[in-house]
């Protein structure tokens, strides 16, 4: 992992265990679930297929919360792997109506198909206004990414920018509708830009979403492989 990301991430883990040692107690949380289609940033990571996916966190005090996150993917055509992400954040309010959230997260893929190592470590920084409008900032310092059409491009950085506008609706539904841009400097023909529309049911429990996806074609995406997720991928999880 490059230097100045596993520096932050050690940063973030010291902070959260030493907050961890105060008198208030932590929770666990979790979910699992089947989702119809995985989709990272508009791209689908499951070839458009079925994927099973958990999440297992514990929320300390103060605002940090970290835990492990996995799902089924298809690096390769024919395979069936999995993605482990271990995740560290750290959230606070800064006013009545403005919370501010940082993030480090480390994206792996046990029996990952492919001959390069494709783990990869990002940092996340997010503005949420009333649970309603979100903008967050992330930054991969070193990741490889492969083309068809170029080979190996290793060891490169990539910017993402995001913005969401979510809504809650009667009778337990909710709206959200969010777009962004993938961009990985040094390789301006390789960004693209995504977006998608989901509407989702939550009760007790159980939460279902259904989202419309969208990305640009693939002409403007030559670094990440796969389909376009959806047009339409269904979600159903368990939430405790």
């Amino acid at each position: 992992m490059f230097t100045p990301l596993r520096l932050a991430l050690s940063a973030l883990l010291l902070a959260a265990f030493a907050t961890a040692a105060s008198p208030a107690r932590a929770a666990l949380g979790g979910s699992i679930g089947l989702t119809s289609d995985y989709v990272l940033r508009g791209v689908s990571q499951s070839e458009g297929n079925p994927a099973w996916q958990g999440d297992v966190h514990w929320d300390f005090p103060q605002g940090w919360s970290g835990g492990l996150w996995a799902s089924q993917v298809a690096l390769a055509p024919g395979s069936d792997s999995w993605e482990l992400d271990s995740y560290l954040q750290w959230h606070r309010a800064l006013s009545a109506d403005l919370e501010f959230s940082a993030a480090g997260t480390y994206y792996s893929y046990p029996s990952d198909p492919r001959p390069a190592d494709y783990n990869y470590g990002e940092l996340r920084l997010e503005l949420m206004w009333r649970d309603q409008i979100r903008v967050a900032a992330s930054w991969t310092p070193s990741i490889a990414l492969y083309s068809y059409a170029d080979g190996l491009a290793a060891h490169q950085h990539v910017l993402t920018m995001e913005t969401s506008w979510h809504r809650d609706l009667p009778r337990h539904l909710d709206l959200t509708a969010g777009m962004g841009f993938y961009y990985p400097p040094g390789l301006d023909y390789a960004s693209y830009a995504y977006g998608d529309a989901t509407l989702g049911w939550k009760y007790g429990h159980w939460r279902v979403n259904v989202a419309l996806i969208w990305a640009q074609n693939g002409s403007h995406r030559q670094y990440s492989t796969g389909p376009s997720g959806g047009p339409v991928a269904a979600t159903l999880a368990w939430v405790f």
